[in-house]
Order: structure tokens, then C-alpha cells, then sequence
């Protein structure tokens, strides 16, 4: 008996280890969804392209809305969204409602021209999936162990867009400034940059006058934020330095006339507008 008592417990001591990694979640109607979460729906599995909240009765399931998921059979590389005002050089890659295109010739995608990828072939080619980015050898810095491009420097602040060397969606001082802030903590990172890349998505659009992007811009940042302060014990916990951590992020995303009329434009497109958060975030 004693024999057998210790192969048994032994077994039992470790048969939970087999069940140490939850299942991916099902997609769920009116949850919250954080860019890259990966979900399970009838049996295929889908990852977020962009943040969004599942609105009840829309029927935005990932098999319905391309646009919102895409199928996953491995790793995805993520490109930077398609936005009026930048400046797209040969061979840029990026992602418009759901599909991707690779830029055949440099040029800038003024406001109000309707030069969306769908509607300009001569600009841009359409292509399965983006590519990875390959950064220049001895063009890079690394800070907390993450690799970001060169600082910028005054060149950073000549356009309304700025650098983005890398293509990320994030302008190259704000991701150089986010990793020295939080590149120590990887969570902290990853949810720092979707906002840093929302707020960059909200400093491009703010003059269309778009008020329901502006709203749904709004939905998603709130979303990344939730996600940030998830990585804290609570709502105590390093209080004084995120309070300044927000001071100095905001300071820095706005830090050129332009860029402060573009965050006035945006709040007054959001003026009257009521703006809610899901009762449950998926955070990836």
C-alpha cells in the first residue's frame, strides 16, 4: 500500500501542471477587445487587428468582419494602419480595412485627397500579408533591451506625423521615450504603445471632422489604458509616478503647435459625445 500511495500522490501533485495554460477564450457579444488578443469562434481561431468593443446586435463576430479579426494559423506581423497626412516612401507597408498594401511609389497622403489604398492602384498594390520589417544594421539603439530606432532629434518635429522609422504606428520619439519609462516591464510596454499608437491615429484625423472615429478612437484608448493599469496590484500602487509618467506622455505627444491644435480639434469632436468602456476587456 505504501508503495503505490506515493506514485499516486505524485500523480495527482502534478496532474494540474498539464492544465497550467487556460484555453484560448471564446469571442463573447459586448466584451472588450485589446489589438492582437487571440479568440476561439466556432471553432477556428481569430486574432484582433485593431482594439474595439463587440457591440451588442452588430453581429461583429470575427467570421463576419474581416476588417476586426483575422484568421490565425501562426504568427502575425503587425503593420502600421493606413492614415491621411503621412508620408509614405517606396515600399511602405500598411493595413486598410482589413487588407494589406505595399506602397509603389513614395508620396503623401494629403487630407480630404480620398487616396485611401482601395482607390489609388497607381500608389499602391495590394499584398497578403505585410512582411516583417528588417531594421538597418547599426541603425538601431537599444534601451531596457528593446531595440528602437535613432532619436530623431528636431527632425522629429518638423511634420504633423513625424518620424516612425519602423513603421510601427508610433512616432520614433515617443516609442524611444516609452521604453526608457516602461521598457522593463513587457505588459507595460505593449499596452504604452497601443495607446501612444492610438493617440497617433487621433493626432492624423483629428481634422477630418470624423466624429465617430473620434469617438471610436476614444473607446479604444480607453481600452490600452485599462489594460496598463491591469499590470498594477491596484489602484494605489506607484500612484505619483504614473501621475507624471501621464504628465510627461501627454507633453510629448503634443509637443509642437501643431500637434496641440490637432489635440484641441479632436476634444471638441468629442464634445456631447458619451463615451463607455465594456463591462469586460480581453487584454491579450
Amino acid at each position: 500500500m505504501h508503495r503505490t500511495a506515493i506514485p499516486l500522490l505524485t500523480a495527482c501533485l502534478l496532474a494540474p501542471l498539464a492544465w497550467a495554460t487556460p484555453p484560448l477564450p471564446e469571442w463573447r457579444e459586448s466584451d472588450g477587445y485589446l489589438i492582437g488578443v487571440v479568440v476561439q469562434y466556432q471553432g477556428q481561431t481569430y486574432r484582433a487587428l485593431q482594439s474595439h468593443t463587440a457591440q451588442k446586435g452588430a453581429n461583429w463576430n470575427p467570421a463576419s468582419t474581416p476588417a476586426l479579426w483575422q484568421l490565425h494559423h501562426g504568427p502575425v506581423q503587425r503593420c502600421a494602419p493606413w492614415q491621411a497626412g503621412y508620408s509614405y516612401a517606396l515600399g511602405d507597408q500598411i493595413r486598410f480595412e482589413g487588407d494589406y498594401y505595399r506602397a509603389r511609389q513614395a508620396h503623401t497622403a494629403h487630407p480630404g485627397t480620398e487616396w485611401q489604398p482601395p482607390r489609388v492602384p497607381a500608389l499602391w498594390q495590394p499584398i497578403q500579408q505585410c512582411e516583417p520589417v528588417t531594421p538597418i544594421p547599426g541603425n538601431t539603439d537599444t534601451i531596457n533591451g528593446i531595440k528602437v530606432p535613432p532619436d530623431p532629434g528636431s527632425a522629429g518635429r518638423k511634420t504633423l506625423a513625424g518620424i516612425d522609422a519602423d513603421q510601427d504606428g508610433v512616432r520614433d520619439d515617443v516609442q524611444r521615450f516609452l521604453a526608457q519609462e516602461v521598457g522593463k516591464h513587457p505588459a507595460r510596454f505593449k499596452y504604452a504603445m497601443e495607446m501612444a499608437r492610438i493617440t497617433q491615429q487621433k493626432v492624423l484625423t483629428a481634422n477630418g471632422n470624423d466624429r465617430d472615429l473620434a469617438k471610436s478612437l476614444a473607446t479604444q484608448w480607453g481600452m490600452a489604458l485599462d489594460c496598463f493599469y491591469g499590470t498594477y496590484k491596484d489602484s494605489t500602487e506607484d500612484y505619483e509616478w504614473r501621475l507624471q509618467f501621464s504628465k510627461k506622455s501627454t507633453a510629448l505627444n503634443y509637443n509642437t503647435p501643431e500637434r496641440m491644435e490637432s489635440y484641441v480639434k479632436y476634444g471638441e469632436l468629442l464634445s456631447g459625445r458619451v463615451i463607455s468602456s465594456p463591462l469586460k476587456m480581453q487584454c491579450d
